[in-house]
């Protein structure tokens, strides 16, 4: 990963501004171990620049349903409109169908991404 030169490191938003999550409600939280050990290993900086929207979660959907929710779960922070870094590493806990990084990597390269790598901590098998 450090090969790739990354510009900055995002944590893919999982929860809207209206929901209520902390940390100690899981025993185990994938994205915040993703996003520790990312900081120590790659030492590149972290930004947010997306929102999420949307309150629902892609969990219990069909796989079609994913990518229809995925379009309106995340909107660009009104700051990034335009700005985001060239080449950037995004985090996410699971891939199940890509419905979720998939939007998301268009809405960072819509507002200036040349390159968005993924890194997820578990791969759903179907």
């Amino acid at each position: 990963m450090k090969v790739l030169d990354l510009d900055a490191c995002i944590l893919l938003p999982s929860y809207s501004g209206s929901m209520i999550f902390t940390s100690g409600s899981r025993p185990f939280s994938p994205s915040e171990r993703l996003e520790k050990e990312a900081r120590r290993i790659l030492k590149t900086p972290f930004i947010q620049p997306l929102r999420k929207i949307s309150p629902e979660r892609q969990a219990g959907k069909s796989f079609s349903e994913r990518f229809f929710h995925a379009h309106h779960s995340w909107e660009i922070q009104p700051e990034w409109k335009g700005l985001c870094p060239a080449k950037i590493l995004l985090l996410d806990d699971v891939f199940t169908t890509g419905a979720s990084v998939n939007e998301a990597s268009r809405i960072l390269k819509n507002n200036g991404a040349k390159s968005v790598y993924i890194l997820t901590y578990l791969r759903t098998a179907d």
